[in-house]
């Protein structure tokens, strides 16, 4: 089965079908999803884009340390 974006109704189904504190859905291709409780975003970690975020934003604070 190819991804595809879910749409936030289905991720919420997800979220309470699986009941897990982080959101691992292999078959959503969204990187960003938005957050089961309060506003804002958080990530789908089953992404790889979710890594390459995650590791740009620790490569620019080692970074910016570095320079110090």
């Amino acid at each position: 089965m190819a991804n595809r974006k879910w749409s936030n109704e289905e991720g919420e189904e997800y979220r309470k079908s699986h009941g897990a504190l982080f959101y691992f859905n292999k078959d959503d291709a969204n990187a960003f999803v938005p957050k089961a409780f309060g506003f804002g975003f958080t990530l789908n970690w089953a992404n790889p884009l979710s890594w390459v975020t995650i590791a740009v934003i620790i490569g620019i604070i080692v970074w910016r340390v570095a320079l110090k």
